[in-house]
């Protein structure tokens, strides 16, 4: 989601996947707000 219009943060949520090398080493749901830029409060 990026709302850098109206709140000046972009937001990213979502399922991973972690690799080594060809094979599957785990799964995750990661959450991921504010890395665009620093966010003055």
């Amino acid at each position: 989601l990026d709302a850098r219009a109206s709140t000046g943060t972009v937001y990213w949520e979502g399922a991973v996947r972690a690799r080594q090398g060809e094979k599957e080493a785990g799964r995750g749901y990661l959450e991921l707000t504010g890395y665009w830029k620093p966010l003055r409060l």
